[in-house]
């Protein structure tokens, strides 16, 4: 008769030790449920990463035809300088000339009332540094004599009877001040080079110029431009005796072997 209690104690301890296990496996159940919730599949993860991937594919897309704009903007604007100062000067009967910054991507215009001549020889480096230091030369011994005439007290002007050595006038250009053609900064352009027959090779860095004269005509031309890639070029072609401006969605060759002189004799280039 004493086992009974016994019994009945080890049955009744029973079903509480397997609610305690019951309760502890439903909690973990939760934590695992709760931990999975708060986290990122593999497949969300790739979603999100083909979005990102198609919005940054637009986005350079974007910004690619944003700069075949600017390009396009830029050569439209230059070829309208040019047309622009060769009705100038056919109707002021002053020279113009168009300055190209090759290396910054800029463009303004200057005018001169003095005669321009083109010279007869293709310019080389070599030939406008000597041209310079002679111009240099000549200013100094221009100043020296100068400087002479007034210590020795005469106000007459000895060049006049005194002879000198020959100096051809150069032509002084001038700020273009009319609003209609500002300084320009083209935005997304590059300018590649810039041939006329007057230099012996196409100018890469520095500044060019082209000339536009009083009886209407300008020199012959070639400006290539290209996107800051270098994948677009354009190439905008001046006609002399009419002024026109072809633009050409591709690199046209400067015809460097092509020249002649006046005899129609070929110059070396």
């Amino acid at each position: 008769m004493m086992s009974s209690p016994s019994s009945s104690s080890s049955s009744s301890s029973s079903p509480s030790s397997f609610r305690t296990a019951r309760g502890g496996t439903s909690t973990e159940t939760r934590t695992r449920t709760r931990t999975r919730e708060t986290g990122f599949t593999l497949v969300e993860i790739l979603v999100v990463l083909v979005i990102v991937g198609l919005i940054g594919g637009m986005s350079i897309r974007g910004l690619r035809s944003l700069t075949k704009s600017d390009l396009r903007t830029s050569v439209s604007h230059l070829s309208g300088a040019m047309r622009y100062l060769f009705n100038r000067a056919a109707t002021t009967g002053k020279y113009h000339r168009l300055v190209i910054d090759v290396d910054q991507g800029r463009y303004w215009a200057e005018v001169s009332e003095d005669h321009f001549y083109m010279p007869r020889e293709p310019e080389t480096e070599a030939s406008r540094k000597k041209l310079a230091e002679l111009e240099a030369d000549l200013d100094q011994k221009e100043a020296r004599r100068k400087e002479m005439a007034a210590a020795a007290g005469d106000d007459e002007d000895l060049s006049k009877v005194v002879p000198m050595d020959f100096r051809p006038k150069r032509a002084r250009f001038g700020a273009f001040k009319e609003t209609a053609l500002k300084p320009v900064q083209m935005k997304s352009t590059k300018v590649m080079d810039v041939f006329t027959p007057r230099v012996a090779d196409p100018v890469e860095h520095g500044r060019a110029y082209i000339y536009f004269f009083p009886l209407g005509m300008t020199e012959p031309a070639i400006i290539h431009v290209s996107d800051p890639d270098g994948g677009t070029i354009y190439s905008l072609v001046v006609h002399p005796v009419t002024g026109r401006i072809q633009i050409v969605n591709e690199y046209v060759r400067p015809p460097i072997d092509d020249r002649v002189d006046d005899e129609g004799e070929a110059v070396p280039g």
